[in-house]
């Protein structure tokens, strides 16, 4: 084995990103053992604090890591949101009804990622039940943004997100039903990625509105989401994926006009109501597109302030009552006063879902044509910087610009682009068509390679 220092890699493993500790396991320079350990041992140090996993499967994971994985994340230490099954590995999905609940077979993605060679670190804290954006759980604790220990991580995928951004992981998953993803990516200062609706299968997440529940991972850079992306099927090969590298970035003069990458800006609603910082951090993040030669346009998005509860409340809503109803009736002590406050409200008449579910078709039609004109639509991911954990805390205007893509099922990213004036992460989010995931992931790519360069 080559010393470390020998092909440049620090010392610190933990600072490695999944491609960077790929190349040197790949190389020898590091082992699957000493990858693991680094990160077990830093999960030891920072977890009290942080509340970033409610299990850390330490046994399994070096038992992996002593077996000698292959495949295309081979040794790569990863954790799971506890909404994802795993196999004799007790799953919560936050909430006091699964507290004893040990799965017989993994989820889809967890199985996928298992042959693909990735080491299990544990699970991740979550919202309860994945229905919120703060992960701040009654049950289990709640877990504290990486950039500022007195705010939020933002949710549900919190755990996964704070896992990642704190290097306690080199990457983690997500499930995604409203911006569960995203929404903790930007908060906490790494990436969040939403494929395409059912690119991934969500068979083993405890979810509860199959309408509109993604899976999703959370990465320190979008070439890590391409890879673990690619790794769990969303594409052939993890080269399909052709991202640019830094030394293959095209000039201005090298994006003439009619084939240069073209950007859509919704500012009605999408821009409503942001705070300066971030109104500053995505002008900023729009100016370095064009700067590269990308045709910036604004453009008309089909949503307004009535469309959330046209589209999307109405099945969301009958959808967890369809689910989690009857659990609650019989043990209503089993879940905490905010989720108990959800089932105040009437379950959705059948008539009211199936209106919504057409007007849910238009929509998804509509915001379709969209892309007939631009290849990705831009947009800040939330529209502040994470909240406090006292408060207060606007749980609608942090979902506000992120739930769209799910009602559309558009791949949806959320990439680092600044800090505020107090050093709080800022997230800009890019959407493609249904089925443009590597599209996306290009250009989200080259972002990232700019904001670096």
């Amino acid at each position: 084995m080559r010393p470390l220092e020998a092909v440049g890699q620090p010392e610190d493993l933990t600072s490695l990103t999944v491609a960077e500790a790929l190349a040197a396991l790949a190389d020898r320079a590091i082992t699957p053992m000493a990858l693991t350990d680094a990160y077990l041992e830093r999960i030891g140090a920072l977890n009290r604090e942080l509340a970033a996993y409610v299990t850390v499967t330490s046994a399994q994971a070096r038992l992996t890591a002593k077996r000698g994985p292959t495949g295309a994340l081979a040794g790569i230490p990863i954790a799971h949101k506890d909404l994802f099954e795993t196999v004799g590995i007790r799953t919560m999905a936050g909430s006091r009804l699964f507290e004893q609940h040990i799965p017989k077979a993994n989820a889809a993605l967890v199985d996928a990622l298992a042959r693909a060679g990735a080491v299990m670190l544990g699970k991740t804290n979550t919202h309860e039940l994945g229905g919120g954006v703060t992960t701040i759980n009654p049950f289990f604790g709640t877990t504290r943004n990486p950039a500022d220990h007195a705010r939020i991580p933002g949710g549900s995928s919190g755990g996964s997100a704070a896992a990642v951004a704190a290097h306690m992981a080199a990457a983690a998953t997500g499930s995604d039903t409203g911006g569960s993803v995203r929404i903790p990516a930007a908060f906490c200062g790494c990436v969040g990625f939403k494929p395409t609706f059912g690119v991934i299968s969500t068979r083993g997440l405890m979810g509860a509105s199959p309408t509109f529940d993604h899976v999703g991972f959370l990465t320190r850079t979008v070439e890590d989401a391409a890879l673990i992306w690619a790794a769990a099927g969303g594409a052939r090969l993890p080269t399909s994926v052709a991202l640019p590298t830094r030394s293959s970035l095209p000039t201005r003069s090298a994006l003439p006009t009619r084939s240069a990458l073209r950007i859509g800006i919704p500012r009605p609603f999408f821009f409503d109501d942001l705070d300066a910082d971030v109104a500053r951090q995505i002008d900023a993040a729009i100016d370095r597109f064009r700067s590269r030669g990308a045709v910036v346009t604004e453009i008309d998005f089909p949503i307004d302030d009535t469309t959330m509860s046209a589209v999307f409340d109405p099945i969301v809503t009958f959808e967890i009552w369809s689910r989690y109803g009857a659990d609650w009736r019989l043990q209503p002590a089993l879940f905490s006063e905010s989720f108990t406050e959800f089932f105040q409200a009437e379950r959705p008449a059948i008539a009211e879902v199936e209106k919504a579910q057409a007007a849910l078709k238009e929509y998804r039609a509509g915001v379709d044509r969209v892309f007939d004109h631009v290849d990705v639509v831009l947009t800040p991911t939330v529209p502040m910087t994470a909240p406090l954990i006292d408060g207060p805390i606007d749980g609608g205007r942090i979902l506000r610009n992120t739930w769209p893509f799910n009602a559309a099922g558009t791949p949806a990213i959320s990439i680092p682009c600044g800090v505020n004036a107090g050093g709080l992460p800022v997230g800009v989010q890019l959407a493609a068509r249904q089925q443009d995931d590597e599209k996306l992931l290009r250009i989200a790519r080259a972002f990232e390679l700019k904001a670096e360069g």
